[in-house]
């Protein structure tokens, strides 16, 4: 394949003022065969009539209402041409050779399913946001990196993680023919993740790709919604994406853990934090696993006998870290936003 055509996803909820920066360096690109496709989730600011004015040239897809991240992607892998797809937030901006790279290192071997450039904050350019995580066997995810200097030698090695994070993540449209996209009960947080873990499954590799970089400005869609509404969804997602996609033999060994760190995540919030609001958003995740674990078991059935081509041994153990109990107190405690 000489030249693979890329299609761009962005979704986008009142990010109007974000578009100047994000689609400003994504056009400036040096890697020309794209498509954009702008999915407005029901905007009220006139993002729509800014894209049409400035940007013609863009595929714009307008909903009534805001139906949620993931649901937002339903029914794109059939509307896009793209021989990879590079799903990108609006809260973000793209260096020139962005995609040069990513499509370089993805086809470079064979086996590689999806990567992610080094993603920098914003305006503090020179601390990490993501680069990536790897899985812990609390359910938990270890965010590599997060707010450390970005010029270490460490944080600049290509390397295989468990999880990207979906601001900015490059995959191969027939690797996502095999795993699908999002997961349409997933309204917000985690879906990248259950994606990653569908893409493992299906024994392709993710990559780290520090040779190019994107800046995540933030205060995006997520950090406009209420914390507990955010917390409720993130741990709803975390328990339904591990029942789905681990064997029995990790989500026997995951799950029990899981929950207890939910249950001291809720005693946290109660008395530490006092947000009864955001203590009760973590049993209410729990119980609607319980509700729908009917509609769950389906949804693992599927993901165990259509997707699952390699077993769990072939890559958690190398992508699990172990880390100190004060990760998990800024996790919970001293982190602003939902990190994972």
């Amino acid at each position: 394949m000489q030249t693979p055509l890329v299609s761009v996803v962005i979704v986008g909820y009142n990010a109007k003022h974000f578009l100047p920066e994000c689609l400003g360096s994504l056009t400036k690109g040096t890697y020309k065969n794209i498509e954009i496709l702008y999915i407005d989730n029901g905007s009220t600011d006139g993002t729509a009539g800014y894209i049409k004015k400035y940007y013609s040239n863009i595929l714009l897809s307008k909903n009534s209402k805001n139906l949620g991240y993931s649901p937002a992607h339903k029914g794109i892998l059939e509307k896009v041409k793209g021989d990879a797809i590079l799903l990108l937030n609006t809260d973000t901006i793209v260096e020139k050779n962005l995609l040069e790279e990513l499509v370089k290192v993805l086809y470079e071997k064979k086996g590689i399913g999806a990567v992610q450039p080094k993603i920098l904050m914003y305006p503090d350019t020179g601390k990490i946001d993501s680069i990536g995580a790897f899985f812990l066997l609390t359910g938990f995810l270890y965010h590599v990196g997060y707010e450390k200097d970005s010029s270490l030698a460490i944080y600049n090695k290509p390397m295989e993680i468990f999880s990207t994070k979906g601001a900015i993540m490059l995959i191969k449209k027939e690797v996502l023919d095999k795993t699908g996209l999002f997961d349409n009960d997933y309204f917000t947080a985690f879906e990248d993740t259950d994606l990653c873990m569908r893409i493992w499954l299906a024994g392709y590799r993710i990559l780290y790709v520090p040779s190019t970089k994107a800046y995540h400005i933030g205060g995006g869609t997520v950090m406009k919604m209420i914390r507990s509404f955010v917390i409720f969804h993130g741990e709803k997602n975390r328990i339904a994406t591990y029942i789905k996609n681990l064997s029995p033999k990790y989500l026997f060994k995951v799950l029990p853990r899981l929950l207890i760190m939910l249950q001291l995540e809720f005693f946290a919030y109660l008395f530490v934090k006092r947000r009864l609001d955001v203590a009760l958003a973590v049993q209410r995740a729990i119980i609607w696993n319980i509700v729908h674990l009917k509609e769950i078991l389906k949804k693992r059935y599927y993901v165990q006998t259509r997707i699952r081509a390699v077993d769990d041994d072939s890559f958690i153990p190398n992508l699990t870290r172990k880390v100190r109990l004060s990760y998990y107190y800024y996790l919970v405690i001293g982190l602003s936003g939902y990190k994972d």
